[in-house]
């Protein structure tokens, strides 16, 4: 058994005690987690993220508790564990280092994490076979993060499933809108334990009984899920906490803002920093999330700066996070690290 074998198993069965102990005291089982975590950590991300988290636990009525607590009682705890051990280790320790030992020998920044942006729907989109494909070569260099922006694009979906069975050691989140769930597809990705499912609510004031009814079914079948929505200069002053009270409504642990691409650069700065410094003092057990300034964040910590790259659904490659900034380069005909050599410095 190789070294990182080990550690997998032995963080594996730390996890899988950890729940349990939540379940009989969710408090000390927290912190007993956090502790049996902080043993295991090595990275800046690691110690940063466990700074923070014990001087937010240390608050004994922190909505933190009752968050960990909602997603214990409600999730599958294979879910759990597989994404916690996928996101936590795989992607942020494991990966990291290779990510930057990659990038001290070849000089170009990598992405921690690719988005896979499958919202608009195309007649010759890739399949399964090609995106698995591309996911196992940008495994390679440390990659073990994907995000994928269905909307309503059913057309893909059975693809996007297949290549998230395949990759069992990815993180996945998917972002959906809630009208193509039902309960036959709500039961399929309650079965896959290294996926995360975003729902829309940016509609749910006028359509709230259709949201609620479809976020039900992701609950009944125990999946890991949560809320998302866009906001621009006009309402991004109170989207914070609008959103909030809408994730309330399905259940939602957490709570994504994106930005929409008529939003500026300035106003979705200042969001972040509020969203950021909120954090640490949470009235709502609501987890924020910023779509753009958490993906950024997160690639300054593992990389010297951050790097964003996306593929859409037939295959062409974007440096940006801004809509429509497409390069040259397709995955159906140039490997990551072409992509990322010729273009990513």
């Amino acid at each position: 058994m190789d070294n990182y074998e080990l550690t997998y198993a032995m963080i594996k069965t730390a996890v899988e005690n950890g729940i349990k102990y939540i379940e009989d005291n969710p408090k000390r089982g927290v912190r007993n987690l956090l502790d049996l975590g902080e043993y295991f950590a090595r990275g800046r991300f690691q110690k940063d993220f466990y700074d923070l988290a014990h001087e937010i636990l240390n608050n004994e009525d922190s909505c933190y508790y009752t968050i960990i607590e909602n997603m214990v009682k409600n999730t599958n705890h294979k879910t759990i564990r597989d994404y916690g051990i996928n996101i936590g280790f795989n992607s942020f320790t494991y990966g990291a280092n290779i990510i930057r030992e990659y990038e001290k020998s070849h000089e170009y920044i990598i992405p921690w994490v690719i988005v896979l942006d499958f919202k608009l729907k195309n007649e010759n989109h890739i399949f399964e076979k090609e995106i698995s494909k591309f996911i196992f070569s940008s495994k390679r260099i440390g990659i073990y993060s994907y995000i994928i922006l269905l909307n309503d694009n059913i057309n893909m979906l059975e693809e996007v499933i297949h290549v998230i069975e395949k990759n069992e050691d990815c993180a996945f989140m998917i972002f959906v809108n809630p009208k193509i769930l039902n309960e036959k597809l709500c039961e399929k990705l309650g079965m896959l334990t290294n996926l995360c499912i975003s729902v829309s609510v940016e509609n749910i004031s006028k359509t709230s009984e259709l949201v609620i009814r479809k976020a039900k079914l992701l609950k009944n079948y125990k999946c890991l899920y949560g809320a998302y929505t866009y906001y621009d200069d006009m309402d991004f002053r109170n989207i914070s906490l609008e959103t909030a009270k809408k994730a309330a409504l399905i259940d939602s642990n957490y709570a994504i803002l994106m930005r929409k691409p008529t939003c500026s650069i300035n106003a979705s700065k200042n969001l972040y920093n509020h969203i950021y410094k909120s954090r640490t003092k949470i009235t709502k057990p609501i987890f924020p999330m910023d779509f753009y300034g958490d993906i950024a964040r997160i690639g300054s910590i593992i990389s010297d700066e951050p790097c964003f790259l996306s593929v859409d659904s037939i295959g062409q490659v974007a440096f940006s996070n801004l809509y429509n900034k497409k390069t040259k380069y397709n995955i159906l005909d140039s490997s990551i690290e072409e992509i990322l050599s010729a273009t990513v410095k």
